[in-house]
């Protein structure tokens, strides 16, 4: 039976609380580490877990997850976030600060050997440029120095333009500028600014000036291993929560093969283990998909692989313990989801809350009536 370490840094992230339930079905024990009276901490599915509280030192955070890591014999630690993928990614920096043959060095090079060095998905605007020197489809891109970049050199990407935050998530980072006068406003205001959490953009941060491509946003969530990608399913995101460029509220899984070998070669351009997912764009005019970001740690949708008919949970038990998977990736039957509490947040009375499937963890009613409790307050306005 393996085993995975989940590592949250989040309060209320409704993906990563989805996850310990679908980690328990696939043959995983499941441990956690996570702040106090966090949303992961109702998930029935949890072994044991480790709760720290409010300024906690990120840090100490690593060294504990580094040890538990070691002590329940995790075969796989998932940093489920941004954040926590950060926290763990300093993995290299503090093995500087203890004996190289102590325990704690071991401990931490274990983490270093996943997460060490830079994250792909903080720094956007560098992965963008990364898959087209791979020779992925991506939009075209310039770099903004605010200052310096004129109008004439973002004019050659139409308008409207889009400007896209390194170290941002969920959308938030993501403005559409009409014309590249507005898009050097913007991104001067943005440069003098802070970030969503409150803290300053890091020194290696830019500001990107994307050319805006037309039609659907997709997305495929994966496992991967040593670069090389298990399990799959791609889909179209039907509805945003917040509109237009939030994450999904109501998505529809269906057969897309472009999709699905774009999420391969980004997987193995990286070299990733995890799991994890791509976004694009599916053109207007039929042409291929269109590359925008890579996440690298669970989406908000990993959990639904076996309502996808790519249970993607499974794939990563039966990859570590060296048994086969007779999955089909990118093979899922073509169904609406509506996510949960996404849809009920952009619209109470959503037909799709009805008529598609809606992804309620009946199962798991403490977190149910968790969610029900904390969504009103958190999404007040």
């Amino acid at each position: 039976m393996p085993t995975a370490l989940l590592v949250s840094c989040a309060m209320y992230r409704y993906g990563t609380a989805r996850m310990p339930a679908a980690l328990k079905a696939a043959g995983f024990r499941v441990f956690a580490i996570c702040p106090q009276n966090s949303l992961l901490e109702f998930s029935d599915s949890i072994d044991g877990r480790h709760s720290f509280p409010a300024g906690f030192s990120p840090d100490d955070l690593t060294v504990i997850t580094a040890r538990a890591a070691a002590q329940v014999r995790a075969d796989i630690v998932i940093a489920c976030e941004e954040s926590a993928v950060g926290v763990l990614n300093s993995a290299d920096r503090l093995m500087e600060r203890v004996p190289v043959d102590s325990a704690d060095a071991r401990c931490l090079r274990m983490i270093a050997a996943c997460y060490g060095g830079r994250s792909w998905e903080t720094v956007r605007s560098q992965c963008v440029q990364h898959a087209a020197t791979a020779g992925i489809r991506t939009p075209r891109q310039i770099i903004v120095d605010p200052g310096r970049t004129s109008v004439s050199d973002l004019a050659g990407l139409g308008t409207p333009l889009l400007l896209k935050w390194d170290y941002s998530s969920a959308g938030r980072g993501v403005q559409l500028a009409g014309c590249p006068r507005e898009a050097l406003e913007l991104a001067a205001r943005a440069a003098t600014g802070r970030q969503e959490n409150g803290a300053a953009m890091p020194a290696d941060g830019r500001i990107a000036a994307q050319e805006f491509i037309r039609g659907p946003a997709a997305s495929v969530s994966f496992c991967a291993l040593h670069g090389r990608m298990l399990e799959g399913f791609a889909y179209t995101t039907l509805h945003h929560q917040p509109e237009p460029f939030g994450p999904a509220s109501v998505i529809e899984v269906g057969d897309h093969p472009a999709l699905i070998d774009m999420a391969r070669r980004v997987v193995e351009m990286t070299g990733y283990s995890g799991f994890g997912g791509i976004d694009a764009i599916l053109p207007e005019d039929g042409s291929p998909p269109v590359f925008l970001e890579f996440n690298a740690r669970p989406t908000q949708t990993s959990h639904l692989g076996d309502l996808a008919g790519a249970d993607l949970c499974r794939a990563m038990a039966c990859a570590l313990e060296g048994r086969p998977y007779d999955g089909n990736i990118g093979r899922s039957v073509a169904m609406p989801i509506a996510l949960f509490p996404a849809e009920w947040v952009r619209d109470a009375n959503s037909r799709y809350l009805k008529s598609a499937h809606h992804d309620v963890p009946w199962n798991e009613r403490r977190m149910t009536a968790a969610i029900l409790s904390i969504t009103p307050q958190i999404h007040s306005a």
